[in-house]
């Protein structure tokens, strides 16, 4: 498929970051750009709790509107139960969010674009770029 680029790198773009810029524009070059239903979720968390609550929103909205949404179903439902069941019997615990971010990822055969490697590592066979 592609890249599911995560909440982090999607926020530093809605920041207009040049590195996050840079970095997307130069990746959509060779791939296509993803991110799920579970990171809209998450920045129009953020929008919603902000101080400037129309202006993000409305920045939200236009982000996402340029990119594929790649959506929860069962199928990927049982990943995550999968994956959350062999890390908890290994001691491990993970974010909910986390994990359904990387269920979606993995049943859509991308790569992750994320800085925060660390709450994907060890996600039954994801993978990650930073």
């Amino acid at each position: 498929m592609g890249i599911v680029i995560d909440t982090d790198i999607l926020i530093d773009l809605l920041r207009d970051k040049e590195h996050a810029v840079n970095r997307i524009r130069e990746l959509e070059k060779h791939e296509e750009l993803a991110t799920t239903d579970i990171n809209a979720f998450e920045l129009y968390f953020g929008a919603y709790n902000s101080r400037h609550k129309e202006r993000n929103i409305s920045s939200t909205k236009g982000l996402l509107e340029n990119m594929v949404l790649l959506h929860t179903q069962e199928e990927i439902m049982e990943t995550a139960g999968r994956i959350f069941a062999e890390r908890r019997a290994q001691g491990k615990t993970i974010e909910i969010r986390d994990l359904l971010i990387a269920a979606i990822a993995l049943h859509n055969g991308c790569t992750i674009y994320t800085n925060n490697r660390d709450h994907f590592d060890g996600m039954g066979g994801l993978s990650i770029q930073d």
